[in-house]
């Protein structure tokens, strides 16, 4: 069954199981959510938030039980790992995607990601139908509707980031199928849009969101104005719209604030006055060992507490870190020598599988800002810079920087604050059309150095999309 076209229809909350055993390949199949009315969802602003809530349980929900494939937190672990910063020292989850081999058609990281967002786009667009469908007030509306769009956006700028080369390199190139209302059993499947095709769709969703949704929300998961703007930030960023990004980024941060007194405990918790958005995780609603903790604490696999602890910090990025950074508070030495010495705590030591899942924090913007204003040769990008730098380190000082040393700087304050969230080192990496090289703080085997621009670095299409879908044929394939 192809992802896309599966019989979604309207979950409130669907209990999918995608996946399941511990090779890379695609063991099982989709299966579909439970049906409900659409007269019952749209008939109130109570059913279709219920409805939001559904979805945002799917972005933190099991896929299955292969720990690296169990929702938004399997993405973002995975592009972690791809970076330069995490450092796995044997084999265990995600060391496929760390040794940047894990893109093959039937393998599960391309199979989970492809139908993970296709799955969200289509409950998105569900919502859209639904809701300009209803009877419900205008007002109300066209906020759900926005939220709906501002959801696809997200979806899609993930999913051409994953399966498409970077904007920077061919705007012109293949993209992904592109998909505004929702989908079923039947649908025959679009061809491949072009990358500027998915993004001309992404800012247009993201541009109505800003214009229709308000600051307040039921909690911090769901998208409002902020987050809205906060991801036209990261849009507008990653294809050079540097003027767009600024204002975007500095739309995003309103009403919130830098405070270095967030790591004063481990990131954890979305009710951190720096956390923008993120998803909640309770003791009854948990991806258990999916979830972050999981890999960040302890040195070692121990089963009590759980965990699988593989994740380790490269020493050199240790090192860039000044010793009155606050941030430099989170390393912690292991007490071995060798690749594995560090470990961070800015996840926590030890998980309870209840750690809340962080998908943005004002800092981004601070640095999103920054970097946008030093491509556009503005005086003051060093000036926002060093915002952040002193928000962490009283004892900064401006290094003085312009250019492109000034951008160098900025490219790697975003992997000081942003490690071990949203996979930035390895998003920066791909989003510039940069080589990917790994210093001696990774094994040997893992010193990886792959030029710019590599297929390396783009999942292949899923060969079930393939087979199911009517618009494409092997030609389409990433090489």
């Amino acid at each position: 069954m192809n992802h896309k076209l599966s019989k979604l229809f309207l979950s409130l909350l669907v209990a999918g199981t995608f996946l399941t055993g511990c090779s890379k390949e695609f063991l099982d199949e989709p299966k579909p959510g439970t049906s409900v009315a659409p007269t019952d969802v749209f008939a109130s602003n109570e059913g279709v938030r219920a409805y939001f809530n559904g979805i945002y349980r799917r972005l933190r929900t099991q896929y299955g039980t292969a720990t690296d494939a169990w929702g938004i937190a399997s993405v973002n672990l995975s592009r972690e790992v791809k970076g330069l910063d995490v450092v796995l020292p044997n084999s265990n989850w995600y060391t496929f995607d760390y040794e940047h081999d894990n893109r093959e058609p039937t393998y599960r990281r391309t199979v989970f990601t492809w139908g993970f967002f296709y799955d969200l786009i289509n409950q998105a667009n569900n919502v859209i139908a639904g809701v300009e469908g209803s009877s419900l007030a205008e007002s109300s509306k066209n906020a759900f509707i926005a939220e709906a769009r501002a959801l696809r956006a997200w979806c899609y700028f993930e999913l051409v980031r994953e399966f498409a080369h970077a904007y920077s390199e061919n705007p012109e190139g293949p993209g992904v199928p592109i998909y505004t209302t929702p989908t079923t059993a039947e649908t025959k499947g679009n061809p491949r849009a072009k990358v500027s095709e998915v993004y001309d769709l992404i800012v247009e969703d993201l541009t109505f969101a800003v214009a229709n949704l308000g600051t307040s929300r039921p909690l911090k998961d769901a998208i409002n104005k902020n987050v809205a703007n906060g991801l036209l930030a990261r849009v507008n960023l990653e294809i050079g719209e540097y003027a767009a990004a600024i204002t975007a980024a500095q739309a995003a941060r309103q009403g919130f604030n830098l405070n270095a007194g967030n790591y004063s405990t481990p990131f954890t918790d979305i009710n951190k006055s720096e956390v923008m958005w993120g998803f909640p995780q309770s003791s009854d609603q948990t991806i258990y060992y999916g979830t972050p903790s999981a890999f960040w604490g302890l040195a070692t696999v121990s089963s009590d507490p759980p965990g699988y602890y593989n994740f380790f910090i490269d020493s050199n990025f240790v090192n860039t870190f000044s010793a009155t950074d606050v941030r430099k508070g989170t390393f912690y030495r292991t007490g071995v020598t060798d690749i594995r010495k560090w470990k961070s705590s800015k996840f926590g030591k030890v998980t309870t599988f209840t750690d809340h899942i962080i998908m943005m924090r004002v800092p981004e913007m601070y640095l999103i800002e920054a970097e946008a204003k030093a491509r556009l040769n503005q005086a003051d990008a060093a000036d926002v810079l060093f915002t952040v730098q002193q928000n962490r380190d009283p004892s900064a000082v401006k290094s003085g920087n312009t250019g492109q040393a000034l951008i160098n700087e900025i490219l790697l304050e975003r992997r000081k604050e942003l490690y071990g969230e949203i996979g930035i080192s390895y998003l920066d990496i791909k989003r510039l059309g940069l080589p990917l090289v790994r210093s001696n703080g990774h094994a040997a085997l893992y010193r990886l150095n792959i030029p710019a621009n590599s297929n390396r670095f783009t999942l292949k299409i899923p060969q079930t999309e393939i087979d199911a879908n009517q618009s494409l044929t092997d030609a389409d394939q990433n090489p």
